[in-house]
């Protein structure tokens, strides 16, 4: 991954917001960030159907080395969970795409994930989805074609992470399952619990708003 790519993203976040509010921000909401990219390669267009499990990980830093034996990981058990996945199901049917079953052979899948640190390196285990993922094979690992998953520092604690992975193929042993759409929603930890859930709603809504192609 492109440490330069990483460094100017991370410039670009802060000369953004301390252009946007350069004598600070008088409300949390108004440090919220949506960040989305994509695999230019991939054609939405030709798929129609999704997956996605009922639940959201908390990331925790945890490895999962062995999957199979060390089960589930730590899920998002508040309210803020079923806020994500309504939303995002919701944003997905009405961009024109249909839910299915996980071993309905769906086109893509996606898998929804928190973190609340200081610091985040969006590069997470990939056995944190071993105990949902359709025929799993611990030897995969995520692959983003044509870019760069974004690393970013000084995040103020509480973020939510979406990705889409292109569900066909399945990969061979020691392949990689490529990641053709992302979005990161930052600045989400602050505030009273009904704040933050229409935050992390309206963060959403925003993420499909900038990722127009996603549109059948």
């Amino acid at each position: 991954m492109s440490k330069t790519f990483y460094r100017w993203l991370c410039g670009i976040m802060l000369v953004a917001l301390s252009g946007c509010y350069p004598d600070g921000a008088d409300y949390v909401e108004e440090l919220d960030l949506v960040v989305t990219d994509y695999n230019k390669n991939f054609d939405f267009a030709s798929k129609n159907t999704f997956a996605m499990p009922d639940s959201v990980i908390k990331i925790t830093g945890d490895n999962f080395e062995d999957p199979d034996n060390d089960g589930k990981p730590q899920f998002v058990i508040s309210d803020y969970s079923k806020a994500i996945l309504d939303k995002l199901a919701a944003n997905m049917v009405a961009a024109g795409w249909t839910r299915v079953d996980k071993y309905a052979n769906p086109d893509v899948i996606l898998l929804a994930s928190t973190m609340t640190t200081t610091n985040i390196y969006y590069w997470y285990d990939w056995g944190y989805w071993g105990w949902w993922y359709p025929y799993w094979d611990p030897w995969w690992g995520w692959y983003y074609p044509g870019y760069y998953p974004p690393y970013v520092t000084g995040y103020r604690s509480g973020s939510v992470f979406v990705q889409m992975v292109d569900a066909k193929p399945i990969p061979g042993q020691g392949e990689n399952i490529p990641v053709v759409w992302f979005s990161i929603l930052n600045g989400l930890a602050e505030g009273g619990e009904s704040n933050i859930t229409t935050r992390i709603q309206k963060g959403l809504d925003q993420a499909f708003a900038q990722s127009p192609y996603l549109k059948n």
